[in-house]
């Protein structure tokens, strides 16, 4: 299933506190990447945190799975979690 993470900065972090993990939190999405469990990354317009598309079987694996980024694990990033499944208007004409 495919599942929307909007990632969010924790507001009173300082930049210093991310700077010194930003390769190795750069390096685990890569991973995932590679790995097929991310399908879409983005980083915010107003810079407060990105937007991934994940591949997972449910939207509790969705959160184990960001729960594996570094800066998660650090509590300087919060999670919304949204999970898909197509759209009805397509399905009702594709058939």
């Amino acid at each position: 299933m495919k599942v929307v993470i909007v990632a969010t900065r924790k507001e009173d972090a300082k930049p210093e506190e991310f700077a010194p993990h930003l390769e190795e939190e750069a390096n685990t999405a890569l991973r995932m990447y590679r790995d097929e469990f991310v399908r879409e990354i983005y980083n915010r317009t107003d810079g407060k945190g990105a937007i991934l598309v994940l591949e997972a079987d449910d939207e509790d694996h969705a959160k184990r799975l960001v729960g594996e980024l570094p800066l998660a694990k650090l509590g300087l990033l919060s999670f919304e979690i949204y999970g898909t499944k197509p759209y009805r208007g397509i399905v009702a004409h594709v058939k």
